[in-house]
């Protein structure tokens, strides 16, 4: 188990790595003609590739060794990326995000899934504490490191590091095993089953497993509306930072670096909730989008910056929550329901996105960003009355 939690800290470091490679890809499309223009099809380029292959990297985390989709994943995502730095042409740009978009899910869902083989059931809280954590230390410095770098040495060398953090990866997981039993045993003839039955429509097998689990179906649902949430608040964040400190990044930087560590201390309560799973989530929900709401209210900022470090805070509850219920999937099935978790959060954040605009165009910031956390909060109830009618089967 010490290997493979070293293994969670080598994730890290490709996870700053790719967030260092954002602000430095970002310099890099800034040097080219049309620049807005390429810069929107890098992002978007980035959301379709990963919205499109999660149904289908679900699958191939079911089908194969998820350990070798890891190592796959790691070491075509690298090559990608060196071919950036050998042809830096705006279509090659756009080109390795679609292809990074596709393999980050299937290496996301293959790792997720893959936690309660490396760990055991019973550790999984703590494991996802410790990944949610990481993750907020890697967006609190990872951006900021991105742009220094990036301005001092050139964005070559920072996209140069990305590449080396996916190999570095790949090499270590060449080093690990873990058991597969629940996976390869008596599963395999389901799986078997499943290929000669429902192979072409694999979503219905899927969805009729989602069914008769319908906490699993919830939480995969609450992924869109939640999703929309977070998708307003990230469009609406620097026009937030703008109305205190206009033209000033360092504020929005530090808005984004109080929520990461609002969820690096949320992390840490989901750990004396271990037993309360489902609750904890919907409630931590339910507050996010509260101090969501709140903050992009407030008049003053130290109200703003109160609220934001809650809804950070809450962020990390919901997510250790979240990933823990889902990993209780059985093994054979685990990746698919993880696949249609990724593609419903993908296509929230791809709605939230293209709507966010419009819907400041009706209304103002605050009106847009409240009117998101209602259809969140609407959409926890709804699902909440759902497992209440199916409460014999939670």
């Amino acid at each position: 188990m010490k290997g493979y939690k070293g293994y969670l800290y080598v994730n890290a470091l490709s996870s700053l790595g790719s967030r260092m490679d954002l602000i430095a890809s970002s310099a890099l499309i800034f040097t080219f003609a049309d620049s807005v223009y390429w810069l929107s099809a890098f992002f978007v380029a980035r959301q379709i590739g990963g919205m499109m292959f999660s149904m289908a990297a679900g699958i191939l985390a079911d089908r194969m060794d998820r350990r070798r989709a890891m190592l796959i994943s790691d070491i075509g995502a690298g090559l990608a990326i060196l071919l950036v730095l050998l042809y830096p042409h705006p279509y090659v740009i756009v080109g390795a995000a679609f292809v990074k978009g596709m393999l980050y899910s299937l290496f996301h869902i293959s790792f997720q899934a893959s936690l309660p083989q490396m760990f055991g059931k019973d550790a999984l809280v703590n494991i996802n504490g410790l990944t949610v954590r990481l993750e907020s230390i890697v967006g609190i410095a990872g951006f900021a490191f991105g742009g220094v770098l990036t301005e001092s040495f050139g964005y070559g060398v920072v996209i140069a590091f990305d590449a080396a953090t996916f190999f570095v990866s790949a090499i270590v997981l060449m080093r690990l095993r873990w058991e597969n039993d629940e996976q390869q045993g008596t599963d395999h003839g389901d799986v078997r089953q499943e290929r000669g039955t429902a192979s072409r429509f694999w979503f219905g097998a899927t969805y009729a497993y989602l069914a008769k689990h319908p906490l699993l179906l919830a939480v995969s649902l609450l992924a869109f509306f939640e999703a929309l949430s977070t998708a307003s608040h990230n469009y609406g964040l620097p026009f937030l930072a703008e109305l205190f400190v206009p033209k000033d990044a360092v504020l929005h930087g530090g808005m984004w670096s109080l929520m990461s560590a609002g969820a690096w201390a949320g992390t840490y309560l989901a750990s004396h909730l271990r037993s309360h799973q489902v609750a904890s989530l919907f409630a931590a929900s339910f507050l996010l989008a509260i101090a969501i709401s709140l903050s992009f209210a407030g008049s003053q900022l130290w109200i703003v910056l109160l609220f934001l470090g809650l809804a950070g805070m809450f962020t990390g509850i919901a997510q250790v929550c979240r990933n823990t219920i889902l990993q209780g999937a059985e093994s054979r099935i685990r990746g698919r329901v993880m696949g249609v978790q990724n593609t419903l959060s993908r296509g929230g954040f791809f709605v939230g996105f293209l709507a966010g605009p419009s819907a400041v165009g009706f209304l103002d910031l605050s009106g847009m960003v409240i009117l998101s956390q209602a259809i969140f909060a609407g959409g926890m109830l709804l699902l909440l009355s759902y497992l209440y009618m199916n409460r014999k089967n939670v």
